[in-house]
């Protein structure tokens, strides 16, 4: 995700000196992006496997054989392998497991049905967003530049 926040301003230099402190302090979103990876892998883990990929509008077929398990986990492994790394101007969501990438791909498949875990439906850029805006909006006023 690449964004740019960017402005000009001529006259008070107080107010020229809020806002160059807002673009200092708006190159480093890692915390708010550490936030949205917390809060995703939250969803991936949680919800996503409780309702069977439902929650991200993407419902796993039934298996075709009855096992004691459910259905992605007999070691729970994949439920717990959703991990990220946040930065400055990102964060990056994977799964450890190995076999995470089979359930996952939409290459064609004769035997392992398709079965998302993780997807950024509007539910999820919603969430990310309203991180995005909650932060700038703190940002802001923390500069005295918001008074609502």
């Amino acid at each position: 995700m690449k964004g740019l926040i960017e402005f000009s301003l001529e006259g008070q230099k107080q107010l020229v000196r809020k806002f160059r402190g807002i673009q200092i302090a708006g190159n480093n979103w890692k915390s708010t992006f550490t936030k949205i990876g917390k809060d995703l892998t939250g969803c991936f883990s949680g919800p996503v496997f409780e309702t069977r990929g439902a929650e991200i509008g993407e419902p796993w077929k039934a298996r075709t054989k009855s096992y004691p398990w459910e259905i992605l986990e007999k070691s729970g492994a994949m439920r717990k392998g959703f991990k990220y790394n946040a930065d400055r101007m990102s964060v990056k969501i994977w799964n450890i497991t190995d076999y995470f990438k089979f359930h996952q791909s939409r290459k064609p498949r004769r035997k392992l049905p398709r079965r998302v875990m993780l997807k950024l439906d509007n539910k999820r850029k919603t969430l990310i967003m309203k991180r995005l805006h909650q932060d700038l909006y703190l940002k802001l006023k923390g500069k005295g530049l918001w008074t609502i």
